[in-house]
């Protein structure tokens, strides 16, 4: 339900899987008759983990390859 000043209240379990806390920033994109919420990272500290796999053993790997 929307309440006075356009405010949300968000189910606690979306907020948990989506990893936000009290006092996040989020953005709300409008498309047609639907909106999606995100929230907006405030550090990108470790969003390609796991991209490369094991880190480790990617940057011996290149490591190796100057040799």
């Amino acid at each position: 339900m929307l309440r006075k000043r356009n405010q949300l209240t968000l189910p606690s379990e979306a907020v948990a899987l989506l990893g936000m806390h009290e006092g996040d920033t989020v953005i709300i994109e409008v498309k047609a008759d639907s909106a999606t919420l995100r929230p907006i990272r405030q550090s990108y500290a470790g969003v390609l983990k796991g991209v490369f796999g094991d880190a480790k053993r990617y940057i011996d790997r290149e490591r190796s390859a100057w040799e």
